[in-house]
């Protein structure tokens, strides 16, 4: 007891230090919650796997239009993005009639589980209704389109 009444500050000191620890610990935990497990959680469960020759067949099929310049695809979850770049002098539903087979490399499975996110723009981007962006819910038959934007001269 002699000790901790001589020391008394350096007592307080460790206590404060010992709960600082812990309760930076715990907040840690709070904000950080178990690093070690998937960014998904549990949403990828019993994922459906895709070849890389399904992606190969889908890209090569939508270059085969001479409107379309290039094709990406991501895989990011259990959405499939799309990224097609078109000609400048392409409509809108002309570019949308590109993807009217969208899902044909696909097993029923594979559409059954991905979303797929289609990323229409222009090679230059100097005309203004574009980029469109279409959207296909793993559940739903059809892809639906962002509102259409209409054309707008530039004022100067």
């Amino acid at each position: 007891m002699k000790w901790i009444k001589k020391n008394k500050f350096t007592v307080i000191a460790i206590i404060l230090f010992v709960i600082a620890a812990v309760l930076g610990f715990q907040l840690k935990e709070i904000f950080f919650p178990d690093q070690r497990s998937a960014i998904y959680g549990d949403r990828l469960d019993g994922k459906v796997t895709v070849e890389k020759a399904t992606y190969d067949a889908l890209k090569s099929k939508l270059s085969e239009n001479e409107k379309v310049v290039s094709v990406n695809l991501r895989e990011n979850g259990r959405r499939i993005d799309i990224v097609i770049t078109v000609v400048d002098d392409l409509s809108k539903e002309d570019a949308k009639a590109l993807t009217n087979n969208l899902t044909e490399p696909f097993t029923e499975s594979q559409i059954g589980y991905y979303d797929f996110q289609v990323y229409i723009k222009k090679e230059l981007a100097s005309e203004n209704d574009f980029p469109i962006i279409g959207y296909k819910q793993h559940n739903s038959a059809n892809i639906v389109w962002s509102k259409d934007r209409e054309k707008t001269e530039e004022e100067g």
